[in-house]
């Protein structure tokens, strides 16, 4: 059980490592390149497509084919596309391409990334859910959302130190981290069987128990991708912070979010133990607060202030989308539901760019607004929920 929980927590972990490595960079490269907002949040967003539609697809093939030979085919593809993700930047700063062919390749390689990283999140998550039961479900879940939170600290930290040599050395590091995460888990993760021998147990985001479930993932996700994309721009230019300082401030600040998610795993898989809809409640009061400081301050130890809360905010939601999702399938479908966590992971990731990035150009405060707005709807959600009997296959 330990070698399991190790290497999933560090298939995750690398995985989030590796998307977290360019969000402090992107923003000055899309400066550098001559490309405007928007256009990062095409990339991001239309490069996640693939994402959302892999997601469930990995998922479905982790149950017939096993979990571990998934998880190894998402590395090695997360390398070759980090590759060539790294090698259209450089060729777009040595000016060698640029415009619509910049902008269209650099869309083409991210769609590449996102095609191949729900094969390690899906899988590692589903991998979680067969070695865990009941309670202790939330803990193990706990567990992966951790490993999110340590991607979330290490990402940008790892990001503002390469930087010191250039923006493309974080892209150079990924592309590394992923090859040898490749080598460690073929050598260190048990082999399973797979679960299912024939076609893959059909999971329908909208069976009962499931969906309020995937809703809090879609949110929780749509807050957590929004302050990622304009974060940057937002810190710039409230505070008027040159280009250079940009990837350090946004990267201290994603770094406290990840300590503050870390937290939390820690406290609840050690001591607390909570079943999910109450930590999803906890997580989205905690998470309007974080989008108030944003929106209400002009101080830079304030907007440190606001990332780690909305870190703790985070740090609740996850876990408790995660072990909700998980509980209320069977054991036959929980790489189905694995991929459909993961499918609301990139289906934010496609909304959240081009949406938030669009309306920061009419009014900067509009996508904090917007998150906390959807926070208090999700607190709603849960609130009602609550009052209700739901059977108990999902705790």
């Amino acid at each position: 059980m330990k070698r399991v929980k190790t290497s999933v927590f560090l298939s995750v972990f690398v995985a989030m490592l590796g998307l977290m490595l360019i969000a402090p960079i992107m923003p000055p490269l899309i400066r550098e390149l001559g490309l405007r907002e928007a256009h990062s949040g095409l990339i991001i967003s239309l490069g996640s497509v693939m994402m959302a539609v892999m997601a469930p697809v990995w998922g479905n093939v982790s149950d017939t084919k096993g979990r571990k030979p998934v998880i190894l085919i998402g590395f090695i593809g997360m390398c070759i596309s980090s590759l060539l993700l790294t090698l259209t930047f450089y060729s777009g700063l040595k000016q060698w391409i640029s415009g619509g062919l910049l902008l269209f390749l650099l869309i083409v390689t991210r769609s590449l990334i996102g095609m191949f990283i729900p094969a390690v999140l899906s899988s590692s998550q589903a991998y979680m859910g067969d070695v865990t039961e009941g309670k202790e479900r939330a803990s193990g879940m706990a567990i992966i959302s951790s490993a999110n939170g340590l991607g979330l600290i290490f990402g940008p930290a790892i990001a503002g130190v390469f930087t010191l040599i250039g923006l493309l050395w974080p892209l150079y590091f990924g592309i590394v981290i992923a090859a040898v995460a490749f080598i460690v888990i073929l050598l260190l993760m048990p082999a399973t069987k797979p679960v299912v021998k024939e076609r893959p147990v059909k999971v329908s985001p909208f069976q009962p128990g499931l969906r309020m479930y995937l809703l809090a993932a879609l949110i929780t996700m749509l807050g957590i991708v929004t302050v990622q994309v304009i974060g940057g721009f937002y810190l710039q230019d409230q505070l008027n912070l040159a280009s250079e300082s940009v990837a350090r401030v946004v990267s201290l600040g994603l770094m406290l979010t990840g300590l503050a998610m870390l937290l939390v795993q820690l406290i609840q898989t050690k001591w607390l133990k909570w079943e999910p809809r109450p930590m999803i409640l906890l997580g989205s009061m905690i998470l309007v607060l974080s989008m108030i400081v944003f929106l209400f301050t002009a101080s830079l130890p304030f907007y440190f202030l606001a990332f780690f809360m909305f870190g703790l905010g985070a740090g609740w939601m996850m876990p408790g989308f995660m072990a909700g999702a998980s509980l209320s399938v069977s054991n036959e479908q929980q790489g189905g539901v694995a991929g459909l966590v993961a499918a609301m992971q990139g289906i934010a990731a496609i909304i959240a760019p081009i949406v938030s990035t669009t309306l920061y150009q009419v009014d900067k405060q509009i996508p904090m607004a917007i998150v906390a707005i959807l926070a208090v709807f999700l607190g709603g959600v849960m609130m009602r929920t609550s009052k209700k009997r739901l059977p108990a296959k999902n705790f």
